[in-house]
């Protein structure tokens, strides 16, 4: 029994330590998946505390998306209005009620926060400074708490500038399309002093954060495990109504067989990403890519946006999508030779015309293509990527 006793008591202690390294892991992913919200919260309570030994509570935080117009209507007029300088020559807003001034103020003359009657008078600069403290702090913070948010770029790099007379002189400076708010009721000392903050930051959608060199982005390996659906087109196939009707399972269309040699990929109605010949890989169809220069190796490839075909192909995507080939019915009936076997990886030489008595790659560029349209969904999370070309 004693043995059992002790190992039970083994196992108990480690339980004990695998749930303390489960504590401080999740507090780890909790602060590292911090919504703008309960950012700015932490953000304000741990300024305090860390300033002045101050216990402050935000309360829930309301974010909203305002217009310049909507901005200048959400600026309390009884409360003191301060401009944040940000970076690139943007400025924000924040506007504290007259109990959270008065209380910031004598945590910092007193050293303690009363519950005397706030004085109804003009805000003056000293009442700006005092509060700066702690805008710089929380701001630092906020921005440090979005490690891996989106919003971090839009958000660090605020900092005090200084006070505004009213909203008039803030509307003036209003040079952001739209602004974000973040609005909180703020309790000092355990309520002796309570208050609103609204805080004011521009929309910045061009706002990027600079990635350390050589580091990957901060969604990069989410990002390559979404699925990518784009359609492959090998052209298009013209027939009278009455004959698609009477199209039935196991019928074959006739596809002329160079059109195998400028199949397209398009991820929607735009412009095509790429294009390749249509072969077979290991008994499977497979498309080996022939432009964009690069786009089967990891070296030279560039973002999606900058895709074009080269040279050697326009007219054959253009020609692939030009006007669709009358089909006589009677030769869906023919049948058609199987696909040949893709040259090994190492290979870059792809040349159906034996196979299918076609023409060169440059001829096959000026004559119209014909065939069919063709859904391929590739799901990368499902396959991994075969890195040997």
């Amino acid at each position: 029994m004693r043995q059992a006793a002790a190992q039970a008591a083994g196992q108990s202690a480690r339980q004990d330590v695998l749930s303390r390294k489960a504590d401080a892991a999740r507090r780890v992913f909790e602060a590292r998946a911090m919504s703008p919200a309960k950012a700015l919260r932490r953000a304000l309570s741990r300024s305090a505390d860390v300033l002045w030994d101050l216990a402050l509570v935000a309360k829930a935080v309301d974010q909203e998306h305002l217009d310049q117009d909507g901005v200048v209507a959400q600026l309390p007029p009884e409360a003191l209005l301060l401009l944040l300088d940000g970076p690139e020559g943007v400025v924000g807003f924040v506007t504290l009620e007259r109990d959270l001034v008065v209380g910031l103020t004598e945590v910092q003359t007193m050293l303690q926060v009363t519950q005397m009657p706030a004085d109804p008078r003009p805000f003056t600069a000293t009442d700006a400074a005092m509060a700066a403290p702690l805008l710089d702090a929380t701001l630092e913070r906020f921005a440090r708490f979005l490690e891996d948010h989106p919003l971090r770029a839009q958000i660090e790099g605020f900092r005090f500038g200084a006070m505004l007379e009213d909203a008039r002189a803030a509307g003036m400076l209003l040079d952001a399309p739209g602004y974000m708010m973040f609005r909180t009721t703020l309790d000092l000392a355990l309520g002796r002093r309570r208050g609103e903050l609204r805080l004011f930051l521009p929309e910045r959608p061009g706002a990027r954060r600079a990635a350390p060199p050589g580091q990957p982005g901060a969604h990069e390996q989410k990002m390559e495990l979404l699925p990518a659906q784009m359609q492959a087109v090998l052209g298009a196939l013209r027939l009278p109504l009455g004959r698609v009707q009477a199209l039935q399972p196991g019928d074959l269309l006739p596809l002329a067989p160079e059109v195998l040699e400028r199949v397209t990929f398009y991820t929607g109605p735009g412009t095509p990403v790429a294009g390749g010949r249509l072969g077979q890989m290991n008994g499977m169809r497979a498309v080996r890519l022939t432009w964009p220069r690069g786009a089967g190796s990891g070296e030279g490839r560039g973002p999606v946006g900058t895709l074009r075909p080269s040279p050697a192909e326009p007219r054959a995507v253009t020609d692939a999508m030009a006007e669709p080939q009358e089909v006589e019915f009677d030769e869906m009936a023919s049948g058609l030779p199987d696909l040949p076997d893709l040259p090994d990886p190492g290979s870059g030489d792809f040349d159906f015309s034996t196979q299918f008595g076609g023409t060169t790659e440059g001829e096959a560029g000026s004559e119209d293509a014909e065939g069919a349209m063709a859904d391929f969904d590739f799901d990368f999370s499902a396959a991994p990527l075969d890195n040997e070309q």
